[in-house]
C-alpha cells in the first residue's frame, strides 16, 4: 500500500519532495539465512525492529577485518539471493539494499524517469538491486544526526542515527521528475543505507502506477 499526502481536489501529491519508505522483503543480501523460528506471533515484528543478523556473512564479500563492516556494499554482485516477500514492487533487505519488481522497472523504464542504475538479481531474475546515481547532501548538523563508534582501521561508523526529518543542505535539490539519495548512510550495521527521495512528480507517477510497497513521506522543509 502507498500513504501519500494529497491534495483533495485531484489525489495527487502536492509540490513536497518525498521520501520513499519500503516494506522489508524477509531477506538477506550478504548474509546466508540464520537459523530462526519464524512461525511465531513476534517474529514479524522482531524482524522488522532488529533483524537478526546472526547468519553467516556470505562468501567473497569484502569486509573490515577488524569490525566487519562491509567495505563495497553497493559494487557486490548480489549472487546466491532470491527474494522471500515476493508481492511488492519495491522493497529492502534487512541489509539495506532496496529491491524493485520486473513491473516497476517496466514502469520506471516507460515513464521516463531518471536517477536509477537498475541491476537484475543474477539468481532471481524477476527482482533486481537499485542504486541512485543522483546523490544530494543530508545536513547532519542541522539534523544533530549522531555517527557512533567509528573504526580505527576502516573509518567507518557502526550506526548512524538522525535521519528524520529530512534536512538537505543549502543548493541541493531533488529532481522533480526522478530519484535521489543522501550522501550519508543511516542505520547500523550491514543495514546501513541511504536515505531514497523522489520529487513531487516521480510521487504522482508512483501513485497512479500503484507499486506495491512503498510509502512516501513528505519532505516538509
Amino acid at each position: 500500500m502507498i500513504f501519500l499526502k494529497c491534495t483533495q481536489k485531484c489525489g495527487t501529491a502536492d509540490m513536497s519532495d518525498y521520501q520513499v519508505g519500503m516494506e522489508d522483503n524477509d531477506t538477506y543480501a550478504f548474509r546466508h539465512r540464520p537459523a530462526m523460528r519464524e512461525n511465531t506471533d513476534w517474529y514479524e515484528l522482531h524482524q522488522a525492529l532488529v533483524p537478526n543478523m546472526s547468519g553467516t556473512p556470505r562468501a567473497g564479500i569484502r569486509r573490515c577485518l577488524k569490525c566487519g563492516e562491509l567495505l563495497n556494499k553497493w559494487e557486490e554482485e548480489i549472487r546466491g539471493v532470491r527474494v522471500k516477500k515476493r508481492r511488492f514492487d519495491v522493497s529492502v533487505t534487512y541489509d539495506g539494499v532496496t529491491i524493485v519488481s520486473s513491473a516497476f522497472r517496466k514502469w520506471y523504464e516507460s515513464a521516463g524517469i531518471e536517477g536509477l542504475v537498475i541491476t537484475p538479481l543474477p539468481d532471481d531474475p524477476d527482482f533486481a538491486s537499485i542504486v541512485t546515481t543522483t546523490v544530494v547532501a543530508f545536513d547532519s548538523l542541522r539534523r544533530h544526526t549522531r555517527f557512533l563508534n567509528a573504526c580505527d582501521l576502516c573509518g567507518r561508523y557502526k550506526e548512524v542515527i538522525g535521519a528524520n526529518p529530512v534536512f538537505l543542505k543549502p543548493g541541493h535539490v531533488v529532481p522533480a521528475r526522478g530519484f535521489c539519495g543522501t550522501d550519508i548512510e543511516f542505520g547500523s550495521g550491514d543495514g546501513k543505507h541511504p536515505l531514497l527521495l523522489c520529487g513531487a512528480e516521480t510521487a504522482n507517477l508512483i501513485v497512479r502506477a500503484k507499486l506495491r510497497g512503498c510509502t512516501l513521506f513528505p519532505i516538509e522543509n
